[in-house]
């Protein structure tokens, strides 16, 4: 009789382990962890087109400006910070007026490494020609401002950009007028 109790005691407690059939494991699949992104690098050089809208102030008069601009420069990726230099030459027609003012520049460029986004300020030396009504002059003076630059597509090849430039003269050409220009400048690059 004992053995029938202890066999009795042992099916009872092993009854609601089968009651509700056989428990199957079920492994989880691991996380997936996305390869992060590389780095962009923006050493190296390129060369670009653009179009400007800009202001020109001499003396008591104001002009509206649009045209054109080409651009060639390096730039060097140190980590967190970009530097580089860049020629570029800017032609643009004076409206109202039968004119057109073009500007030679250099520029020393620097700015914050974001990944594919590249916001920087420069610094330079412009050479200005102010042409029209049957006379040309010339002057040399800094440039400056800011800008910012964002690399397309998988690669990164094609690079679009937004720069803002202020040229101040003081005297131009030897005259006693004042030259202020201001400069918008929606450009496109492609990087080697």
């Amino acid at each position: 009789m004992k053995s029938y109790l202890v066999f009795a005691a042992v099916c009872g407690l092993a009854m609601p382990a089968v009651a509700g059939g056989p428990v199957e494991v079920v492994m989880e699949p691991a996380p997936m962890v996305a390869a992060p992104a590389p780095d962009f690098d923006w050493t190296g050089f390129y060369v670009g087109l653009g179009l400007t809208r800009g202001n020109v102030t001499g003396g008591a008069d104001d002009f509206d400006t649009s045209g054109y601009s080409a651009q060639v420069g390096y730039l060097r990726d140190l980590g967190t910070f970009v530097v580089g230099g860049e020629l570029q030459y800017s032609d643009a027609d004076i409206d109202d007026v039968d004119a057109n003012i073009a500007s030679s520049r250099l520029k020393l460029i620097g700015g914050y490494d974001a990944g594919r986004f590249l916001p920087y300020a420069f610094v330079g030396l412009s050479d200005i020609e102010l042409s029209g009504l049957g006379t040309s002059v010339s002057d040399s003076t800094t440039n400056y401002g800011i800008g910012a630059r964002f690399a397309l597509g998988a690669t990164g090849k094609f690079i679009a950009g937004l720069e803002y430039l202020v040229e101040d003269t003081d005297s131009f050409a030897d005259t006693t007028t004042d030259l202020d220009r201001s400069e918008v400048g929606l450009r496109i690059d492609y990087k080697f």
